[in-house]
């Protein structure tokens, strides 16, 4: 074998896999500038562009890798800056996500599908903030589509955890998504990857018992055969033999 056909493969990150994983080098494209700065200084700047494919799922993605020559660590190392098209998930949307659409029938349910996915979407580009006034509104067009409108966010939730929708903790959970909202909005609140994960967790979980759970076990409810009524003998009836 030449070195000509040799694979090159390194470690990157793989969406369909999670995270970083094998993949082979398909092309690559690498340009360099520079510019005389005076003093017999120069500074340069380089684009890498590289085509990757994993070596599991096969999945291809285009990475971009960026340095510049004034930007380096504390021991002169440049610092990379790192994107992927189509850009690269830090969550997977759980599998149910697909399934949701033909499983909810009317506009209101199928608003609250829409609207889950273009939450991923807000992850899916670091847009953080975008993703939990996203969850804000997914929770309270649920609560409005369960139990109506009883005119605020407290009193909505208060009615759905009345009905059976949420667990205590689960509750207290919501209370404390509409405050990261509420200060997302009106207080400059940056929320970390961290607590946004812990509101996409409970979010998820509600998400899928009130409508992936419901539509599934009542699809399931009418596929299980009804038992059979047993007729009771009357206790008065006697039989021929007593006669």
């Amino acid at each position: 074998m030449t070195a000509e056909n040799v694979k090159e493969i390194l470690k990157a990150h793989c969406n369909q896999c999670g995270g970083e994983r094998r993949r082979e080098v398909l092309h690559r494209e690498t340009i360099r500038c520079s510019e005389d700065v005076g003093g017999g200084f120069e500074v340069y700047w380089i684009d890498c562009y590289e085509m990757l494919k994993c070596c599991g799922c096969e999945n291809i993605a285009l990475r971009h890798q960026h340095w510049f020559s004034e930007i380096t660590e504390t021991d002169g190392t440049p610092v990379v800056n790192t994107n992927y098209y189509p850009p690269a998930i830090s969550r997977k949307a759980p599998r149910w996500l697909n399934e949701i659409d033909d499983l909810l029938g009317d506009d209101k349910k199928i608003y609250v599908a829409s609207l889950l996915k273009e939450i991923y979407v807000a992850l899916y580009n670091d847009a953080r903030r975008l993703a939990v006034m996203g969850i804000r509104a997914l929770i309270e067009q649920m609560m409005i589509h369960k139990v109506g409108d009883s005119g605020s966010f407290k009193s909505n939730l208060e009615r759905f955890h009345a009905d059976g929708f949420t667990s205590k903790k689960q509750q207290e959970v919501v209370e404390t998504i509409l405050d990261v909202g509420h200060a997302t909005i009106h207080r400059a609140y940056h929320p970390s990857l961290e607590d946004l994960n812990i509101l996409m967790d409970v979010t998820e979980s509600i998400v899928e018992a009130v409508y992936a759970h419901e539509e599934k076990t009542h699809s399931l409810k009418k596929r299980v055969p009804k038992r059979r009524k047993v007729a009771k003998k009357s206790p008065n009836k006697r039989l021929e033999g007593d006669l």
